[in-house]
């Protein structure tokens, strides 16, 4: 068998055998990590639903009280409030006093702007019910039966969360957060608090998306369905859907398990709330799973099979372009000059490597031979003397043949050491991306946390203050109303700054959450416009806005554009010192343009790029004249954007500047 058969075997086996080996042990670990970086990134999702789900409860705890402690709901002239405790459907009309008015118009305020909250609601020891919507059928009704009722007046001190419980005049089922209303004297007198149901509570986590493609429910501590896609579960025992996963969520906090649920293989992933003691969990069929990690495991694998083969293949090549082809031609030139001792044949290898070094040898031996030869036709002693000098030459060319073995040596040595430095960098690099990815998430988590623990004294400190200028608590004078609307306007701006931090951590994150909804364009325009107008008029500014009175709907996340819009509306009211600011908003096919359109000071051509980066203001420095964070432009570029849309700017210094930005009709959910 020739050499160039027997390497060309050896090699295919060897290749074959590396790639079984290498690719198994790589499967099984690239699957094994991909399951372990699945089960992490739906742990940091399920935590996010938590942190945002307890986040609402506790936001609208916070309301209950704030609600609980407003005078006008706490009035204690009852008497004329609406009651159903002997109403007729038929007959009943309703007879709302000036008072109550004020009472209904405060709860539906907070019902329009908290899109989770189904009714605001208020019960009194009297049997009166006034509630922030007129009831949708008006039977009989005692508030004093019902569980949020008795609960809240068990509980006089403490703003309660309430089991679930069906609605006696829809299908609604509701989750109360009610307090109890006592005097000063500690004497029980009524109940105020908000419902959410069921399905407000589900289109609220059903915002939430999980990736392999899963499905998001939530129970209270007693395994009862409040929320989830299967709303034939709402307000049973998940028990009724699975045994097996209703033992798992009450024995355990959180974690992930593999369950057969209905004859198909489920991966479980749930967490306990810290504060309700609810469930979360995701159901992700296991078929999504292996789909999710199984293509790119056998990507890998082949890949790495292939780059295995061609390793081969190049190397096969290789070593015969340059070691086979030449042996043979040093083989035939031997024979050849063996054959028929022509010393004059010379082997023609011109490479530089040893084989080259080999042949240039064996001419020189040639060369050697050939003088010997001649002098040996010349005389026996030269004969001898020659014999002697090639014995040493031969020994001379055994120890050049032996260098070059060493040299050869130290050349594998040196690439063998270089592999594993190569190693060791990889597995550097490996530790350092570990590293950067645990700061970010720390990051992500110390703005979650700081955020929650801000808002909620700010809060508080602007309800309170709210409270103390409207002299609920006793007279001030203009110096005392003077500081306290600093101190509210200062937790405001900071309350603001707060929030604008939190959103720029979560574009960066990638986990900001940009809803799909019909949304009305001119709604929107106006109600910034309206809110952006006491500004205006106290600068002395004109404040105007232009549309096509037939705009149609667009899809996209009414509250985002409406953020938008108010940051560039007040940026231009803040720059712009006498003349007007207009927006104007116009469409074509496919998109909808957004122009807010100043007189302000304008903005240089080399400022023009840093406007949009964060924590960047153009007058920055100890003689900067206008306040704010640099974060409202940034947020609103990097908003539009995630909603498909771009945003620009045209200006010339001192003639004012135009922002504008469009968004697509029609948005895709990403």
């Amino acid at each position: 068998m020739k050499l160039q058969t027997k390497l060309l075997l050896l090699y295919a086996v060897s290749a074959i055998l590396l790639t079984m080996i290498l690719g198994g042990i790589l499967y099984t670990k690239l699957w094994e990590d991909r399951l372990i970086s699945i089960q992490e990134e739906i742990t940091k999702q399920l935590q996010h639903i938590d942190f945002a789900v307890n986040n609402a409860i506790f936001e609208a705890e916070s309301d209950v009280a704030a609600l609980a402690a407003n005078e006008i709901i706490r009035s204690r002239i009852d008497r004329n409030f609406t009651n159903f405790l002997g109403a007729d459907e038929k007959t009943f009309q309703y007879a709302i006093q000036p008072l109550e008015q004020k009472i209904i118009d405060l709860f539906n305020d907070y019902r329009m702007t908290h899109r989770y909250v189904n009714s605001v609601y208020m019960g009194r020891e009297n049997g009166s019910f006034v509630r922030s919507h007129k009831r949708a059928v008006p039977t009989r009704y005692d508030p004093r039966d019902r569980p949020w009722y008795i609960m809240a007046k068990e509980n006089p001190g403490n703003v309660m969360v309430t089991d679930a419980y069906p609605s006696l005049t829809t299908s609604d089922i509701n989750i109360g957060i009610v307090k109890a209303l006592v005097d000063e004297t500690g004497r029980f007198y009524g109940v105020a608090g908000v419902d959410i149901t069921l399905n407000n509570l589900t289109d609220y986590i059903g915002n939430f998306k999980v990736n392999p493609p899963g499905t998001i429910f939530l129970t209270d501590k007693n395994g009862v369905v409040l929320a989830g896609e299967n709303k034939k579960l709402f307000y049973k025992k998940i028990s009724d859907y699975s045994p097996e996963l209703f033992k798992l969520l009450m024995e355990n906090r959180q974690g992930v398990a593999s369950l057969d649920i209905q004859s198909n293989k489920q991966y479980v992933y749930y967490r306990t709330s810290s504060r309700l003691n609810w469930k979360i969990a995701v159901l992700i069929p296991a078929r999504n799973i292996e789909n999710e990690i199984r293509g790119p495991v056998i990507i890998t694998v082949v890949g790495l099979s292939i780059g295995l083969l061609l390793l081969t293949a190049i190397t096969i090549i290789g070593f015969n372009v340059f070691v086979v082809r030449p042996l043979h031609k040093f083989v035939r030139e031997t024979n050849y000059i063996a054959t028929t001792s022509n010393l004059d044949r010379r082997i023609e290898i011109k490479s530089k490597d040893e084989i080259g070094l080999l042949a240039k040898s064996y001419n020189e031996m040639i060369d050697t031979l050939h003088k010997s030869q001649t002098s040996l036709e010349a005389t026996g002693k030269e004969l001898r003397d020659h014999r002697d000098h090639l014995e040493e030459l031969v020994k001379e060319r055994t120890l050049r043949l032996q260098a070059v073995n060493e040299d050869l040596s130290r050349e594998v040595d040196e690439r063998i050491k270089t592999e594993g430095e190569l190693r060791q960098a990889l597995d550097e690099l490996a530790v350092a991306k570990a590293r950067a990815e645990a700061a970010d998430n720390l990051k992500s988590a110390f703005l979650a946390t700081m955020s929650h623990e801000l808002r909620t004294p700010l809060n508080s400190i602007i309800g309170f203050t709210g409270i103390i200028l409207r002299e609920r608590v006793g007279p001030l004078n203009a110096e005392q109303k003077k500081q306290l609307n600093m101190v509210r306007g200062s937790s405001q701006h900071l309350l603001a700054l707060i929030n604008d931090v939190l959103d720029i951590s979560k574009i960066e994150a990638g986990q900001l959450q940009i809803v799909s909804e019909r949304i009305d364009i001119r709604q929107i325009v106006e109600k910034v416009v309206q809110s952006a107008r006491p500004l205006a008029e106290g600068k002395g500014l004109e404040l105007a806005f232009a549309m096509a009175p037939d705009m149609n709907a667009i899809t996209g996340d009414s509250r985002r554009v409406e953020q938008i819009l108010l940051n560039l509306l007040s940026n231009a009211i803040k720059f712009t010192e006498q003349g007007s600011v207009k927006v104007v908003c116009e469409e074509d096919a496919e998109n909808v343009m957004f122009q807010v359109i100043d007189t302000g000071i304008g903005i240089k051509e080399e400022d023009r790029g840093k406007i949009f980066e964060s924590f960047r203001q153009i007058d920055s420095g100890l003689t900067r004249k206008y306040d704010g964070t640099g974060l409202g432009l940034s947020i609103s570029k990097r908003l539009v954007e995630l909603m498909g849309g771009r945003i620009w700017i045209t200006s010339a210094w001192g003639s004012g500047s135009t922002f504008g930005f469009t968004l697509p009709k029609e948005r895709e959910d990403r």
